[in-house]
């Protein structure tokens, strides 16, 4: 009782010595390998010194003179010469082994996992050392990631410059476990058991690891991006078995996880859209906040006409009006790039060659009302600062690393506040001009999916809901047809 009393729960975990069994093995694992230590002899040298494994026998970690760290697999080969015979006057038969690698470029999974095949090969009369040559040939999925963009996505046309940067922010994140966040970071260290898979080889991981890194992504609160990363990954694996030179034969865990795929919601499956009277009260909102005003005050000084944020209000309105994505279709827009009544874009989201579409009377007027502005906010120095923003149409009236105004969420948060809507993200805009122009144009969703930039009808369905009432009506007349023939 004293004893324990004296020690608790602060007793000392055990000395590397007193791990070692009866037998003279000690579990490896990667934190004991790292507190193994250089022993010296009576004259003050450093000697090797090999540990034997228990959970696979063979497996050795030998601790060098100088430091470092090696494991290697030793066996019994019969058919080994010998150069003199034994003491029962055998030729063949003694003691051999098989350089694996250091530690930590080799982990204790990675190593058991070796000797596995090792012994599976001699038993099948293969040479350990082939075995071991051709499975050194197999990248780890670091090493596979890396040669794959070298390979294929910095010089695929198949993968826009917006793919490429959102593949590396999710490799940056749930890959190479490097996200710029505080929280995020804080979660990547709690399970980082689970989402370091880069130092494994691409043949070595299981179905039970890829399950345990689905999982860990989809806790972080996002199992989107889960699915997403899995695709990513999923997606390299095929490219790297077809590669001969790195012999990936066996079946890969990522191409077999469909049933453990997180349900994936559409956006107008999380968000109801602004219906037509919403949509109204924002318009409104958004006029009264972006009316001229001049304010005299008594020391003779006038205030601005334009209020600072007239810029993101005018982009809102063509957002609404326009219903093409703002981010890559509207706020970058120049004024070299719009016709009379058409707008001619170098680049769209889902298509490579530029993109033409169709303005209106609203959107016109919005145009007309941006030029009035540019020439107001850069008359003083208008060849030094508005010719310097390249003619954009919304332009950037601060300074900031583009110049045009790319962020607009601020002024829309600010308008939902004070209309008391529904606070929706500013892309659902988009989705809103979707389903009311179905019931503008009688469910016709072909006309919707060109106006709107969609490039299937599946995508133009997905993103834009259906009027049900007049789903109930096409209902009604199909079956008053079908019971009276009129």
């Amino acid at each position: 009782m004293q004893e324990r009393n004296k020690l608790g729960h602060n007793k000392p975990p055990k000395t590397i010595e007193e791990q070692i069994n009866d037998q003279g093995r000690i579990k490896l694992s990667n934190s004991i390998i790292r507190q193994l230590k250089r022993k010296v002899d009576d004259k003050g040298n450093y000697v090797e010194t090999v540990y034997s494994d228990t959970e696979k026998v063979g497996l050795k970690a030998k601790v060098n003179k100088g430091g470092s760290v090696s494991f290697f697999y030793q066996w019994y080969n019969k058919n080994k010469l010998r150069k003199k015979p034994d003491s029962k006057g055998r030729m063949k038969g003694g003691t051999d082994k098989q350089i694996i690698g250091q530690f930590p470029d080799w982990k204790v999974e990675a190593a058991r996992s070796l000797v596995d095949k090792i012994k599976q090969g001699i038993r099948l009369g293969t040479d350990p050392k082939s075995t071991f040559e051709a499975n050194k040939a197999i990248p780890t999925f670091e090493a596979a990631i890396a040669q794959w963009k070298t390979d294929v996505m910095n010089v695929s046309n198949a993968f826009r410059d917006t793919t490429k940067k959102d593949l590396e922010a999710r490799f940056k994140v749930w890959f190479y476990l490097n996200p710029k966040s505080k929280k995020l970071q804080n979660y990547v260290l709690s399970k980082y058991s689970d989402l370091n898979i880069k130092e494994k080889q691409i043949h070595l991981i299981t179905h039970d690891e890829i399950i345990r890194y689905h999982t860990a992504i989809t806790k972080s609160g996002s199992p989107y991006m889960a699915n997403r990363v899995l695709d990513d990954l999923k997606l390299i694996v095929k490219w790297a078995m077809k590669k001969t030179e790195w012999k990936i034969t066996e079946n890969f865990a990522l191409l077999d996880w469909e049933n453990e795929r997180n349900q994936e919601l559409h956006r107008t499956d999380m968000h109801k859209v602004y219906d037509n009277r919403e949509l109204r009260i924002i318009r409104k909102e958004v006029m009264k906040r972006a009316t001229l005003r001049v304010v005299k005050y008594n020391n003779g000084t006038t205030a601005k006409p334009y209020p600072r944020n007239y810029v993101a209000l005018m982009a809102i309105l063509a957002s609404m009006f326009l219903g093409r994505r703002y981010r890559n279709e509207i706020l970058n827009l120049k004024w070299s790039q719009i016709d009379i009544d058409e707008v001619i874009h170098p680049k769209a989201k889902n298509s490579k060659k530029p993109v033409k579409y169709k303005t209106n009377a609203y959107v016109q007027w919005i145009f007309r009302k941006l030029r009035e502005f540019g020439k107001y906010k850069f008359r003083l120095e208008r060849k030094k600062r508005y010719h310097s923003q390249k003619g954009y149409v919304f332009p950037s009236t601060r300074e900031s690393k583009l110049p045009y105004v790319h962020d607009i969420d601020k002024t829309w948060k600010a308008i939902l506040f004070n209309t008391n809507l529904r606070k929706l993200p500013l892309y659902m805009l988009r989705h809103s001009w979707a389903t009311n122009g179905l019931k503008a144009r009688n469910n016709n969703i072909k006309d919707i999916m060109d106006a709107g930039g969609w490039k299937t009808l599946r995508m133009a369905e997905i993103y834009s809901q259906k009027d049900d009432e007049r789903n109930k009506e096409t209902s009604e007349s199909v079956a008053k047809f079908i019971a009276t023939g009129r």
